[in-house]
């Protein structure tokens, strides 16, 4: 997946092709309502080199759910994550993990 291997890689302007403009993300702490809202907010808060390991994933005509552990060098964390795309572009995100134990 794409936009897991750029975002792991720390690659944000690599995300920037992969989403629509009027992305609609929705997550445990942000909510975004551009790509370029959601672009900026990473590069100001860069999400840093981390790992994955894909779980499941579920695709449907429109929909892609991603079920993965989300690796970095301090903890691994379980992540789902729902995608709706249009016109080969992610429109909407769903990011959901449990986030009591970040700071």
């Amino acid at each position: 997946m794409a936009y897991l291997r750029c975002f792991c890689a720390g690659d944000i302007d690599g995300l920037e092709p992969l989403l629509a403009a009027d992305l609609a993300f929705t997550g445990t702490f942000h909510t975004f309502h551009s790509a370029s809202e959601y672009l900026d907010s990473l590069r100001s808060d860069p999400p840093g080199k981390c790992g994955y390991k894909l779980l499941s994933v579920t695709e449907d005509k429109d929909t892609v759910a991603v079920f993965y552990e989300y690796r970095k060098t301090d903890r691994t964390m379980l992540i789902a994550q729902l995608f709706k795309i249009t016109e080969r572009k992610i429109r909407e995100m769903l990011v959901v993990f449990d986030g009591r134990d970040i700071t």
